[in-house]
């Protein structure tokens, strides 16, 4: 017990001695003093409003055209056709296993 306040003591004097020696107490230079820019002091002062002069002219607009759709009746409508089947591009069919060697998990049987 006797060791852990002596333990103690010495820790807080080593503290003192470390915070104690910190450097010299001479004033340190500014950032103006060294030439570094600094932010001006009227940095947020919005006194003056005075608002910018604006040129405004006169337009004026066309009068908008009507259109109207054509004539319904004796249009014709050409049927498609489906793509014939056979070589060539176009999405193929999937197809399904016919021997059970898919590779992927068994499904559970429904209920």
């Amino acid at each position: 017990m006797v060791a852990a306040g002596a333990a103690a003591i010495v820790l807080l004097l080593v503290i003192v001695a470390i915070v104690s020696a910190g450097g010299d107490s001479s004033s340190k230079p500014s950032p103006t003093d060294l030439g570094v820019p600094t932010t001006p002091e009227n940095l947020g002062d919005r006194t003056n409003t005075d608002e910018t002069d604006t040129d405004t002219t006169e337009t004026t607009t066309a009068p908008s055209t009507t259109v109207t759709p054509p004539a319904t009746g004796g249009a014709t409508t050409t049927p498609t056709t489906p793509p014939p089947s056979g070589d060539g591009g176009g999405a193929a069919t999937p197809t399904t296993p016919q021997d059970n060697s898919g590779g992927g998990a068994v499904a559970p049987p429904s209920p």
